[in-house]
């Protein structure tokens, strides 16, 4: 069967029971929820946006030791579309920008001070066109600016669990803090796993992870032209080139926004106050 490395298989995702207090993670996820308005009745100009959590909570492991696994929480507020419709002839009326971005914001903050989100994510797919026009996309392109929080790489990456063979791919402008981020991920499945793989150019961060995995582990990596369909797929570059080096689809920054964004539209959702 093709691996899907975001798939909610039981065996591929499972759960972690905890001995000791949960180390909980939060995040704020904001987005379009495209071709929707407002509730009847509502004026989210005055009120602000509701505030959502997601209905199941992820599991991940991160760095070293037991005080490295917890559970990531997320919480979300979505934007309709469209603010209602034109008075004479019942056309769709977008949010204009300022008030677009606002309300988000808005949500951010309350998410923050509320329930501890202590990071950010707002996220338009590049081919909706959200509040405003096409040309003039309400979110930069790729949906969020900065880093994806570790905790959310680790969540993904637990669930495409279990696995003894990894392929990873580095990104090469940003080598030191791309190789960081690979260990911090990497570091709760190095004793289990039996081979390492690598796609892309060689550069001195894949040498210093070359070196570093053979002398702690003795795990030799190898470099490949084509990834295989049945291992995970551990892409921590920004952008790709555009090659098409296997069938399978990676974890990548590009496709956890998509299942987050996927998970948040279609999830049990708790509003919360």
């Amino acid at each position: 069967m093709p691996y899907c490395p975001f798939s909610g298989n039981r065996n591929a995702g499972g759960y972690i029971c905890f001995s000791m207090e949960t180390n909980y993670s939060r995040i704020f996820f904001g987005g379009i929820a495209y071709g929707a308005y407002p509730e009847p009745g509502s004026r989210l100009v005055k009120t602000g946006l509701p505030l959502k959590r997601l209905g199941r909570d992820f599991p991940y492991l991160l760095g070293q030791g037991r005080t490295g696994a917890g559970r990531l929480q997320i919480y979300h507020a979505l934007l309709p579309q469209y603010s209602g419709k034109t008075f004479f002839r019942g056309r769709p009326r977008e949010w204009k920008g300022q008030t677009a971005l606002r309300l988000l914001s808005q949500a951010a903050e309350r998410a923050g001070r509320d329930w501890d989100c202590r990071e950010q994510i707002f996220f338009q797919e590049e081919t909706g066109c959200g509040p405003g026009s096409c040309e003039t996309p309400l979110f930069e392109s790729g949906g969020v600016q900065g880093e994806l929080p570790a905790q959310l790489w680790a969540a993904c990456l637990y669930r495409c669990r279990p696995f003894d063979r990894l392929c990873v791919s580095l990104d090469e402008e940003r080598g030191e803090q791309s190789l960081s981020m690979a260990l911090e991920l990497l570091l709760p499945y190095l004793p289990r796993l039996r081979q390492a793989m690598y796609f892309g150019e060689e550069s001195e961060a894949f040498l210093e992870l070359e070196d570093y995995l053979y002398a702690e582990f003795g795990i030799v990596m190898t470099r490949l032209c084509r990834v295989p369909r049945e291992i995970p797929w551990l892409d921590l570059r920004q952008e790709t080139t555009g090659e098409n080096p296997g069938p399978i689809r990676p974890l990548s920054r590009p496709g956890i926004l998509k299942f987050l964004d996927t998970a948040v539209k279609n999830g049990y959702n708790t509003e919360v106050n």
